[in-house]
C-alpha cells in the first residue's frame, strides 16, 4: 500500500542535487506518495503531481527524516 510523505529537509543535501529536485517539482513542504521501496537500501519511487521519479535510499531518508525499516 501506497505511503504518503512530505518532503521536509532539503538543506541537508549538495546543491546540485537540490536544484535537480526542484526542477522536477519537488520542494520543502511537498506531500509526495511512495510507490515502492526496493531491498538492502535500493532505490525508492515516490510519485508526485502523476510523475514517478526514483530517489536513492539515501537521498529520501534525509528529505523526510527518517524512514520506518
Amino acid at each position: 500500500m501506497p505511503a504518503k510523505y512530505t518532503l521536509i529537509h532539503f538543506e541537508l543535501l549538495n546543491e546540485a542535487t537540490q536544484e535537480r529536485l526542484h526542477n522536477l517539482g519537488l520542494y520543502e513542504g511537498k506531500d509526495v506518495t511512495l510507490i515502492q521501496r526496493y531491498p538492502f537500501h535500493g532505490p525508492v519511487i515516490i510519485e508526485s503531481d502523476r510523475q514517478r521519479i526514483g530517489l536513492r535510499y539515501r537521498v529520501f531518508c534525509q528529505l523526510t527524516g527518517g524512514m520506518e525499516s
